[in-house]
């Protein structure tokens, strides 16, 4: 009976190992579980936070989208801020009376001996714009004479005094293409190839050649300078002339004579229009800007101003007031401030001026000098009288053969009667 109780005993390890084996193979799979179960969870963590993540990068792209957008409709409103200019610039300088206002200062131009440069200048005072409205120009070279010029005496001109060395100058006349240089070396002329010929129709295409530009502000010593420099961005010029008054007070605009019509209508047409250090400018053609004065001053809204004396082809002239042997409004005495009353007084009169004859009915009326007896010349000879056909009433006193200063022909005079002109042998001298 002991033997199987020993195969039992010695059976019974097999069956402990066996157990422990599934045990351990149990705790293995439970412990896989685990593993996979926590990579699992992990995983699906993981997931969750890129989800997450990619919610607030795209809420993140989303803002960053907004910023941009925002910070470029900024931009835009910025640059189109920019993009409008300033008002217009306006003279604000003290205007002193008496004296001259000029602050035109040619010496601060650099010393040069740029070729083209010297010829511009010799050839803007040689030019049709220039010539015929400068008076010295016009003496020394005889206008349409074409007399020869030193080159010396030119060089002493302030815009020409820079112009260094003096052969460097004849060298750059010398290849000008309207000038022509002659000469002993060192004591060179120069005149025009073609000598200036006078007309109305030059005069007419300079004006349709020319436009007005206003708003360049007060004026310094480089003004002239400065806005030389701001026209030939727009390609050349003939003239610019800085408006001013009777002290050379600076207005803030400019009369600028293109080489052509069509050059000055392509400066009108720029779009956008030109500006000046960001500042607008009223810009119009010349024959525009006298057209609109011309109407307010028609309209009564503006009082015409005295003008400058002008020289134009040999001859001096100036503005004179209406009617013959007007004084002109220079002359005139008074408050000018009521130029309105003495317009209105003047078309009562007839739309005569203070120089003219006055009322024909009055007593500087042309009838009233008809009926006037004879004057004594001045060379003893004794002018027939024409004779009335009935004899005054009055005796007319006569101091040294003239009629009395208080016989004025007044109102109520007798109207003079029917007069036999044959009797006249010579007719009466005119005092009109």
């Amino acid at each position: 009976m002991s033997a199987p109780t020993a195969e039992v005993e010695a059976a019974q390890p097999a069956v402990v190992a066996e157990t422990t084996t599934q045990e351990t193979t149990t705790q293995e799979q439970t412990k896989q579980e685990e593993t996979a179960t926590a990579d699992a969870q992990i995983k699906q963590e993981e997931s969750a936070s890129k989800t997450e993540e990619t919610a607030a990068d795209s809420t993140a792209d989303v803002k960053t989208e907004d910023v941009k957008k925002t910070e470029t409709e900024g931009e835009v409103k910025k640059e189109e801020s920019d993009s409008k200019p300033a008002p217009l610039l306006k003279t604000k300088a003290q205007l002193h009376k008496d004296v001259s206002n000029k602050k035109y200062d040619a010496s601060v131009l650099p010393v040069t001996d740029d070729a083209q440069t010297i010829r511009t200048q010799f050839e803007f005072y040689f030019g049709d714009s220039n010539l015929p409205s400068d008076k010295h120009m016009w003496t020394i070279t005889g206008g349409p004479e074409n007399k020869p010029v030193k080159v010396k005496h030119i060089c002493n001109f302030g815009r020409c005094k820079r112009f260094q060395p003096y052969e460097a100058v004849v060298a750059a006349l010398k290849d000008s293409k309207v000038l022509e240089v002659s000469g002993p070396e060192g004591d060179e002329e120069v005149k025009r190839k073609k000598a200036y010929v006078a007309g109305s129709e030059a005069a007419q295409a300079r004006l349709n050649n020319s436009v007005y530009v206003k708003g360049f502000g007060d004026e310094t010593p480089t003004t002239q300078f400065d806005i030389e420099a701001f026209f030939a961005r727009y390609g050349p010029v003939n003239a610019i002339r800085l408006r001013r008054t009777d002290e050379d007070y600076f207005k803030g605009s400019v009369f600028v004579e293109f080489p052509s019509e069509e050059a000055a209508k392509a400066f009108l047409a720029l779009d956008p229009a030109p500006t000046y250090q960001g500042h607008e400018l009223k810009i119009m053609s010349k024959k525009a800007y006298i057209d609109e004065k011309n109407q307010l001053i028609k309209e009564g809204k503006l009082e015409p101003q005295s003008q400058h004396k002008k020289f134009w082809e040999g001859k001096d002239s100036s503005f004179r007031g209406r009617g013959r042997g007007g004084r002109g409004r220079d002359d005139r005495k008074g408050d000018s401030s009521d130029w309105k009353t003495r317009r209105e007084n003047d078309q009562k009169r007839g739309g005569r001026g203070r120089g003219g004859r006055g009322d024909r009915n009055g007593r500087d009326g042309r009838d009233r000098r008809r009926d006037e007896p004879a004057q004594t010349s001045t060379n003893n000879v004794q002018k027939p009288r024409i004779q009335s056909t009935e004899a005054p009433k009055d005796e007319v006193k006569r101091e040294n053969g003239k009629r009395a200063r208080e016989d004025g022909g007044a109102a109520g005079e007798p109207p003079a009667k029917k007069v036999d002109t044959k009797a006249a042998a010579a007719p009466a001298e005119r005092n009109d």
